[in-house]
């Protein structure tokens, strides 16, 4: 009961049309699924609110409502409030097509003067628009006015536009999109007629040259003909270049466009050079493109382009090179044989040396009294990481060589404790700690090394010693609750003397019996044995903060095994 009240209520409310013309009825709309009363309310609210903005002269946002609304509830008085408001918002087109909706859809529901209402604004219209007829057969191109889409060929009719200048485009992929500009007149009907071209994708090139030259045009290194040519190529940068018996065209660079037309001419030079060749030999026989030219000295005259070069003297190692001769210039070739005798094979035996650079870290780990046995918790410490350089000397003879070796090394490690406050002189604090290990060494053993003039595979294990030098710095400070002190102290330095072993591999590349750049992974082991300790600091005042004291301090003990790259050259072999 309750929905067929507000369907009554909407049908008067409807009715209401915001022109000075005779109020519509509101026939049912069209076929469609009836709209449920949530629906019907939502329609009348747009339809209040479309009026309401009409009345404040908001056409193109009332447009917007009633729109919406006829969507949901289609009526005869909607269609003619959306074609009011298309026509008062200049956009006669518009209104032309909503009044043919409404007399199409809702003209047997319409009265005499109703219809002849909407007929005279249709008649009025016609003469403030124009039309435009799409001729083109192809089937399925997109059809745009001013770049709003339209619908696909064929359309069911004509366009209505309104007057002025328009932008008609019809694109179908495959095809040459046609653009046309338009303009219409009152009542005019203007045609964009086909057909639909194929899509061209290549611009055409000409290229120009005298009418004599004996030339074969090359584009992009590809002979197309002889010159004068012309063709279609790909859109793009293009090198065009010709060549002859006496004749050539240096490469040269053109962009051709997408459906234009590109034309260059063709800057012809002379297509030889002058080549002079001196053996330093009186008898030796010269051959160019295996062709015998002359003996000793030979200067002559050959095109253009990549030539083979050919000595041979009896007592002379062959002498054989490509060479390339340019256009209009001269090449001179100072070729000096070499004696048989004076070719040596590479020398895999006898004295050689190098130097090398070395970084590593410390796989074993720090062993420091700090990171051995923390005295207190919490404890912090770090892996030393150091450099060294080292200096190699040899002799080889052949695959295993007799290898010396003298090194020195550096590394640094960081720890750090904090101890709690165990009375006057055990006061709150934090010693933070670095470790400096510095010193030499030598060592001896094999070195073994394939064999070839460029690249040889390369292994050593060496023995021998190595002195170091440990000290330490101390930075304390006092801890939160305590009175605030700090102190700086460095130790006296400790040394100790250890085995070493010294083992690498890796590569080595340069030239025969000279400079080689040498790449290896290089690995130090040192045999410090018992603990390694450092002098004590005795007593340490942190000033108001209180004082403690230092025992000596563990620097090192046990194997220290060291890891990383090395680089360097080697010098002989």
């Amino acid at each position: 009961m309750r929905a067929r009240s507000l369907v009554a209520a909407l049908a008067i409310a409807f009715g209401r049309v915001v022109v000075p013309a005779p109020v519509l009825a509101a026939p049912p709309a069209p076929a469609a699924p009836a709209a449920t009363p949530a629906e019907l309310a939502a329609a009348k609210k747009l339809f209040a609110t479309g009026l309401k903005l009409y009345d404040e002269g908001s056409f193109r946002e009332a447009l917007s409502a009633f729109s919406k609304a006829n969507a949901i509830a289609p009526r005869a008085s909607l269609q003619r409030n959306i074609a009011q408001c298309h026509r008062d918002l200049k956009d006669f087109a518009s209104a032309y097509d909503a009044y043919g909706v409404l007399l199409a859809r809702y003209g047997a529901s319409l009265s005499a003067a109703d219809k002849r209402s909407v007929q005279h604004a249709i008649d009025e219209l016609a003469t403030l628009t124009g039309t435009i007829r799409i001729a083109i057969a192809e089937p399925g191109a997109l059809v745009s006015l001013d770049d709003h889409e339209v619908g696909r060929t064929p359309l069911a009719g004509p366009l209505r536009a309104n007057l002025g200048a328009h932008v008609i485009t019809v694109a179908k992929p495959g095809f040459e999109t046609i653009r046309k500009e338009v303009k219409l007149s009152g009542g005019d009907e203007a045609t964009v007629a086909g057909p639909l071209e194929p899509e061209v994708t290549t611009g055409h090139l000409v290229v120009d040259a005298p009418p004599d030259a004996k030339v074969e045009v090359f584009v992009d290194g590809t002979d197309v003909g002889p010159a004068p040519w012309e063709g279609d190529v790909k859109p793009g940068a293009h090198v065009v270049e010709a060549r002859g018996a006496d004749k050539l065209a240096l490469p040269k660079q053109i962009d051709v466009a997408r459906h234009e037309r590109a034309e260059m001419a063709l800057e012809l030079t002379s297509a030889t050079g002058r080549v002079q060749i001196d053996t330093h030999t009186a008898d030796a026989a010269i051959a160019i493109d295996g062709a015998p030219v002359g003996k000793g000295v030979w200067e002559g005259t050959l095109p253009a382009g990549e030539h083979q070069l050919s000595i041979e003297a009896a007592g002379f190692r062959p002498y054989k090179r490509p060479f390339f001769v340019h256009a209009g210039e001269t090449f001179a070739e100072d070729a000096r044989m070499e004696s048989e005798t004076s070719a040596t094979a590479p020398n895999y035996e006898g004295l050689y040396s190098g130097l090398e650079f070395f970084g590593f870290a410390t796989p074993s780990g720090a062993s420091n009294g700090i990171a051995k046995d923390c005295p207190a918790a919490p404890c912090q410490s770090s892996s030393p990481l150091g450099a060294g350089l080292g200096v190699r000397f040899g002799y080889a003879f052949g695959w295993v060589a007799v290898e010396g070796m003298v090194l020195g090394s550096y590394d640094y490690s960081t720890a750090s404790v904090t101890y709690a406050n165990g009375g006057a002189n055990d006061v709150g604090r934090t010693e933070s700690y670095s470790f400096h290990r510095f010193g030499g060494g030598g060592a001896i053993g094999a070195r073994f090394a394939t064999k070839h003039p460029h690249i040889r595979l390369t292994g050593a294990l060496l023995g021998g010693f190595e002195t170091m030098g440990n000290i330490f710095k101390q930075d304390a400070s006092t801890t939160a609750g305590e009175p605030s002190g700090s102190a700086e102290e460095t130790s006296a330095t400790k040394t100790y003397t250890a085995p070493l072993l010294v083992a690498d591999a890796g590569v080595l590349v340069g030239w025969a019996n000279g400079a080689k750049l040498h790449v290896s992974l290089v690995t130090m082991l040192q045999f410090v044995g018992g603990a390694v300790m450092a002098p004590a600091l005795g007593s340490t005042s942190l000033g108001t903060g209180g004082s403690f004291v230092t025992p000596s301090l563990q620097v090192a003990q046990g194997t220290q095994v060291f890891l990383g790259p090395m680089i360097g050259f080697d010098f002989g072999l």
